[in-house]
């Protein structure tokens, strides 16, 4: 009996343990799926977010490793109406400072648009009036902002070719394959377009996880996920920052253009598009409207004349076609034409002004005579070697291409035009098929006909004749910042048929014409400077002033063209700007300050 109640008591306990142990199970298993639960309600109500991180975009210096154009962060601010809470919208509109009304108006619009996604409410906010809204953010919930760099120039000049940034188009963003998204900036025109997929970096993504509101909690898994930017290249130009903004002085109240080249690089040193503006006008919050603004401005400030200004060569254009014909062997440098006034074979016309008669090539280009180039020309097209006037013709023109007229040269900027150059079909269409020769067409022998060249291509020229016979295709690009040796594009060397005795000749009459010749308003002693000036006709005003060059003449560092349009003589404006131009750049000074002070302070444009 005392056996059993042992055994009894003996199994009470066990059953007592086993109770309590299964007891503890249940509990523990309890705790956890309550733990559980609230786990899983807290990720329910926790999401993770990707969020776009712009790369900074890469600068641009110039020629002497100067800072010309850096970035300044601006903000672009979203808004998801599923994410909000409660808005005060006042708050809002005086933080960001926009009228409560477009506020009101841009909010209902986002949700009309979706609930879901983030729509755009405000552009360019600088970090001053972003900064309220991110203080308030823990109660003013939906917001999200994505950090863009927009442009400062610390030179305010050279914006024809620098261009500008703008927001990409809907269609920009679905064709670039995820590189763009809404908001983002893209390179518009200029330089900024040309190198884009230099300049524009790669955009990164980091990964937050945020709660029901949208609130950013912290980095999802410390951040081992997110994918860092990549900065665009920083590069380094042609241009001298300080030359482009003293020619761009040249032109106050003018309209015109003037480029400027080393020869031997093809290194573009100074581009002017006048009338000029700030290229700060196109950068930040206002561009759209400046953008505006400018294009319906007089005189067509966003017209980029230097490359796409298509202007009659005036006598800048003997040069070439002198270089032609001794090429082809119907000219001889010392041979003479006479001169009476104008082209006596057509009666005086082209007309000439008064200068020593008979003149042979090398005083012919320092006197600008149009009766020698018109004689020129007639032989040239006339001459028996041809069957006929226009293989002569065809023939005169393909050197024309070689020498860079009527095509596109490829500089790196967009829009550059051709110029034009006639095919025969031209006059064909005209005159009748076999019914013109030179005399018909004469004008071109001067620069006065139907050919027009840009700036660039005759500043080309100009680097052209000073090597003697071959030219680099002009370019504003140098090198990447920090790696000059880095090649990310290649500039072709193009090399004329022509003999390189011819442009010796060439460049003698080039120096006599600004010594003592048409182009003496450009002189200054011990510069060197070669040049041609040009009188170009215009049926809608006034002639242009044009002029060409390049100095010094026994060791060319700089080719330039200048055009002021409706300025009358070569030699009144285009002359003394160009020699402006040369000697500040081959100098550093100016040794005429009155005619600096003249140039800079005279407008041609009504006020």
């Amino acid at each position: 009996m005392r056996d059993a109640e042992r055994f009894a008591v003996r199994r009470w306990h066990w059953i007592s343990a086993l109770g309590l142990a299964l007891a503890l199970l249940v509990g523990r298993a309890a705790q956890l799926q309550l733990a559980s639960l609230e786990l899983r309600q807290q990720a329910e109500r926790n999401t993770i977010r990707q969020v776009e991180v712009l790369p900074p975009r890469g600068t641009l210096r110039d020629r002497k490793e100067r800072l010309w154009v850096s970035n300044v962060p601006f903000f672009n601010v979203f808004f998801t109406p599923k994410e909000a809470t409660r808005l005060d919208t006042s708050a809002l509109a005086q933080w960001l400072q926009i009228p409560l009304p477009t506020l009101t108006q841009r909010l209902a619009q986002a949700y009309q648009y979706s609930r879901t996604k983030p729509s755009l409410i405000a552009r360019y906010v600088s970090l001053a009036r972003y900064a309220p809204l991110l203080e308030h953010q823990w109660h003013q919930t939906g917001f999200s902002a994505q950090v863009l760099n927009t442009r400062r120039y610390l030179y305010p000049t050279g914006a024809a070719f620098l261009g500008y940034l703008n927001e990409v188009t809907p269609a920009e963003i679905a064709a670039s394959q995820g590189k763009y998204s809404l908001g983002n900036l893209i390179g518009r025109s200029g330089l900024e377009r040309q190198y884009e997929s230099l300049l524009a970096g790669r955009k990164g993504y980091r990964f937050v996880v945020v709660d029901a509101w949208g609130r950013e909690l912290y980095p999802y898994q410390e951040g081992k996920h997110d994918i860092p930017p990549v900065r665009g290249l920083d590069l380094v130009l042609t241009v001298d920052a300080d030359l482009q903004q003293f020619a761009e002085s040249l032109f106050y109240g003018k309209v015109g253009a003037l480029v400027a080249i080393e020869p031997t690089t093809g290194e573009i040193l100074c581009a002017v598009s006048s009338p000029v503006y700030d290229p700060n006008r196109l950068a930040g919050e206002n561009v759209s409207l400046e953008w505006a603004n400018l294009n319906k401005a007089p005189h067509l400030p966003l017209y980029n004349r230097a490359i796409q200004g298509l202007y009659p060569p005036g006598s800048t254009f003997k040069l070439l076609n002198a270089l032609i014909a001794l090429q082809e062997s119907t000219l001889t440098p010392a041979g003479v034409y006479p001169c009476a006034g104008g082209f006596i074979r057509n009666q005086g016309k082209p007309a000439c002004h008064a200068h020593p008669t008979p003149l042979d090539l090398i005083g012919a280009i320092q006197h600008s005579c149009n009766a020698y180039f018109a004689s020129l020309y007639v032989d040239l097209l006339h001459h028996p070697k041809y069957s006929s006037v226009r293989e002569a013709y065809q023939r005169w023109r393909e050197y024309l291409h070689y020498l860079g007229v009527g095509r596109r040269l490829g500089v790196d900027i967009p829009g550059e035009k051709p110029g034009n150059l006639p095919k025969p079909e031209f006059y064909d269409r005209i005159y009748g098929k076999n019914r013109w020769n030179a005399f018909t067409i004469l004008s071109n022998s001067i620069g006065q006909g139907e050919v027009l060249m840009t700036p660039l291509q005759m500043a080309n020229a100009m680097c052209l004749i000073a090597n003697r016979g071959y030219y680099i295709q002009p370019h504003f690009l140098r090198y990447v910042y920090l790696q000059p040796h880095k090649q990310v594009t290649y500039f072709d060397t193009l090399w004329v048929p022509i003999d390189r005795r011819h442009f010796d000749v060439i460049i003698e009459g080039m120096r006599l014409a600004v010594e003592a010749g048409t182009g003496y308003t450009a002189y200054v002693p011990g510069l060197g400077l070669c040049g041609k000036t040009g009188t170009a006709q215009n049926p809608h005003g006034a002639d242009h002033s044009v002029f060409v060059g390049f100095a010094p003449y026994d060791d060319p560092k700089i080719a330039l063209a200048v055009i002021v349009e409706n300025g009358g003589w070569g030699a009144s404006w285009a002359a003394p700007i160009a020699s402006l131009v040369v000697e500040k750049y081959l100098t550093g000074r100016i040794s005429r300050p009155q005619l600096l002070d003249y140039i800079k302070n005279t407008a041609l444009l009504p006020p």
